[in-house]
């Protein structure tokens, strides 16, 4: 009994000092934000480049202009990048990834050199896409249009590891709740065979439905993974502590540098 008075005393006398805090946030150096991919398609390959804010400051990530940025390949190909818009750069000419190629991507910016390597993997085969009208959405539906299910059909090779990334679009919009949503999954969570595996959004008639499929390689899904563990966590009492995502980037910079071959299927929702 004396123990849990003295117990309840030492509470109340802590409750009851009251002291203001103040935090000594130090603002570190900015630090260069890469986002760069090289896919297998026929096109302009793009790079972004950002730096990272101030702690505790808002709105979007300053660009970073000026800068030398090209890629080059394992078969001495070189391709140079222009500057299109602040902080976006893009191939001078379309060129597609190959398979099995090795391509390195190369900055100047700011006085400091980066670096970034990365394989190509072979493309996902991929069979089809059909539709479903979702009875429980149907019912009562977070939009009373929207109660299609999209449902995606292919065959994933068992004798490679894989690791894949998925880009989902409604009428050409990408839907991953503006970057804060990632979809990825390696190949042992698909078990082979996907048999009307459904898309994590819902359509409307006549919607246009669109995926896109990149085989990446364990490096991109571990970012990727690292990346969603900090987006999910919401920094609550049990929430782990924010964790450093994994870069292929030299140099102190962070991001990712992407190659990855990609496959697309789409279709318009009952036609």
């Amino acid at each position: 009994m004396k123990n849990i008075l003295f117990a309840l005393l030492a509470l109340l006398s802590l409750l009851a000092c009251e002291k203001t805090i103040e935090l000594d946030v130090q603002q570190l150096e900015a630090i260069l934000i890469v986002e760069g991919r090289v896919s297998n398609q026929y096109q302009q390959q793009e790079v972004k480049l950002t730096k990272s804010r101030p702690f505790g400051s808002t709105g979007k990530a300053p660009t970073v202009s000026g800068a030398l940025v090209l890629v080059k390949d394992d078969a001495n190909h070189e391709f140079r990048f222009v500057e299109k818009e602040p902080g976006w750069y893009v191939s001078e000419q379309a060129f597609a990834g190959k398979s099995g190629r090795t391509y390195t991507l190369i900055i100047e910016a700011e006085g400091k050199s980066y670096q970034a390597t990365e394989k190509m993997n072979s493309i996902v085969t991929q069979d089809s896409l059909s539709y479903r009208i979702d009875e429980e959405e149907m019912k009562d539906p977070t939009d009373s249009a929207r109660f299609y299910e999209v449902l995606l059909y292919v065959k994933e090779p068992q004798e490679t590891e894989d690791y894949y990334l998925f880009n989902f679009y409604r009428n050409g919009k990408l839907e991953n709740d503006e970057g804060r949503t990632i979809y990825f999954s390696e190949d042992k969570l698909l078990n082979g065979r996907v048999d009307g595996l459904p898309f994590p959004i819902y359509y409307a008639r006549e919607d246009e439905a669109k995926i896109e499929i990149y085989n990446i390689s364990r490096n991109a899904f571990r970012f990727y993974s690292d990346l969603a563990a900090n987006l999910g966590n919401d920094g609550g009492m049990f929430s782990g502590q924010p964790a450093n995502v994994y870069t292929n980037l030299s140099g102190g910079a962070r991001g990712y540098f992407l190659v990855a071959p990609v496959a697309s299927a789409s279709l318009k929702v009952a036609r």
